[in-house]
């Protein structure tokens, strides 16, 4: 998996597009032993990204959108939990404070057509998004927990590995302010579909749900260049751009033992979503 990520990254660099660093916030709830309530931390994420690029001089379009996320630290707090109802045996057990970090892949590419193109920084477009997520959150004891004897055999450190597939709609928009600054938007959203495992858990389930994404930002074009080379014509581009993307991901009844014993517990849905502001390098041929 790790080759073919490497492949895509080379890939698409080779076309151009922007390279990423965005700084925000990681929420999550649900899905997991005890975590009724969201909790957040903090995030970093790497992307490469091509926010819109016509294909030859047609109005039909691709993006696509390559991230790498590596949140800090979550912290879920101890508590006494009840557990169990119909058809299981009613309980109440006590669950140490945990940790959780979430790390991983998100790709997607969309294919359009621009029912309105004015120039390569004024266009609105729709097409079909596809896309896949392939992260993992690893979960342990806090260190606090760590000496309290009743612990010692169980909530050891393990990951839970999620893959999912999604596919839905997808708008990109972008208008001139001048000419070098301009504005511009996406937002898609898909139905999605996978699997997430963790062996200490014994969890192995096939999962749906939904994916929603909005991304709003501003361009600088710092370098815009055409010549005609007979064969064809060069044109180099140099930009910046800054803005803001929101990712939410959710997963329909999931229930993952974090314990390791097997404790009984209700399905919920597990909610998890990025808010990040970004600062990015652009280049085009």
């Amino acid at each position: 998996m790790r080759r073919i990520w490497i492949f895509a990254v080379v890939a698409c660099m080779a076309f151009g597009g922007e390279i990423r660093y965005g700084d925000g916030t990681f929420e999550m709830e649900g899905g997991f032993l005890g975590l009724t309530v969201s909790r957040s931390t903090d995030i970093e994420s790497y992307s490469l990204v091509e926010q819109h690029k016509n294909i030859s001089d047609s109005v039909w379009y691709y993006a696509y959108n390559l991230t790498w996320f590596d949140s800090k630290r979550l912290q879920q707090a101890s508590q006494s939990l009840v557990t169990g109802g119909e058809p299981y045996a009613t309980s109440v057990i006590e669950m140490p404070s945990l940790d959780y970090r979430f790390e991983g892949f998100d790709a997607e590419g969309v294919v359009g057509y621009d029912f309105y193109h004015d120039s390569e920084r004024t266009y609105a477009g729709a097409g079909l998004m596809f896309g896949l997520s392939t992260p993992w959150i690893d979960s342990q004891k806090s260190g606090d927990s760590s000496t309290d004897p009743a612990y010692d055999d169980l909530y050891e450190k393990s990951k839970t590995e999620i893959l999912t597939f999604r596919v839905g709609p997808s708008i990109q928009v972008s208008k001139a302010l001048g000419s070098i600054f301009s504005i511009y938007g996406s937002a898609t959203i898909g139905y999605q579909f996978g699997s997430v495992k963790n062996d200490y858990a014994r969890t192995d389930s096939n999962v749906q749900g939904w994916f929603d994404a909005v991304d709003i930002g501003l361009r600088l074009q710092a370098l815009s260049y055409d010549k005609d080379m007979g064969w064809f014509t060069l044109s180099p581009r140099l930009y910046a751009t800054a803005g803001f993307r929101y990712t939410y991901w959710q997963l329909k009844d999931l229930a993952v033992d974090t314990s390791g014993s097997g404790i009984a517990f209700g399905e919920s849905d597990l909610k998890m979503s990025t808010s990040t502001v970004y600062a990015a390098i652009g280049y085009a041929f």
